[in-house]
């Protein structure tokens, strides 16, 4: 009964430790002034050349509505024909990953029982880039990545929002 709760809680330990947040980092161009950016438009996709959860319009779409609505709260409008002071492009991905846990565990009078486990979690991680291109010089002047593991289609739109959510929430740099 006792190996029975301590492998339990192993467990337990073992799945809240390996469920992760949204992890997200920024790069940018300390010369670029974020002041002047107020308009802007999306880079056309290229439909021949996506791959992967590129190609699902549904996501794409989610995607671009969540850093539309983003942007409108920081006060950024579509620039609606006239020139754009700034491109905004985006990239997803995922790639298989695995978690290998081992653990050490004794109990008992002193001691005495000693044992180990090893638990393995197959899981994929997804990755999204939103990029911010100067419409002027034509360059990226910003740069957000959001990594976290996925939860299968039903939970895509989610996922997709809270990670698009961290990352604009990081624009313009400070």
């Amino acid at each position: 009964m006792k190996t029975a709760r301590i492998l339990l809680v192993a467990l337990l330990l073992a799945a809240l430790c390996g469920c992760s947040g949204i992890s997200v980092r920024t790069d940018f161009d300390e010369k670029a002034d974020f002041t002047v950016y107020k308009t802007y438009d999306w880079i056309k996709f290229r439909e021949e050349s996506q791959n992967g959860l590129m190609k699902d319009p549904l996501l794409r779409k989610e995607i671009m509505d969540s850093v539309e609505e983003e942007l409108a709260a920081k006060g950024y409008a579509p620039a609606a024909g006239s020139a754009p002071d700034f491109f905004v492009a985006f990239h997803i991905g995922s790639r298989k990953k695995i978690d290998i846990d081992h653990y050490y565990y004794t109990y008992g009078w002193r001691g005495r029982f000693g044992g180990h486990d090893v638990s393995v979690r197959k899981y994929r991680e997804g990755t999204l880039i939103i990029d911010i291109v100067d419409a002027a010089a034509r360059e990226l002047v910003w740069r957000g990545y959001a990594t976290s593991e996925l939860h299968g289609r039903d939970d895509a739109a989610a996922d997709a929002r809270a990670s698009v959510a961290a990352i604009i929430k990081k624009f313009p740099p400070k």
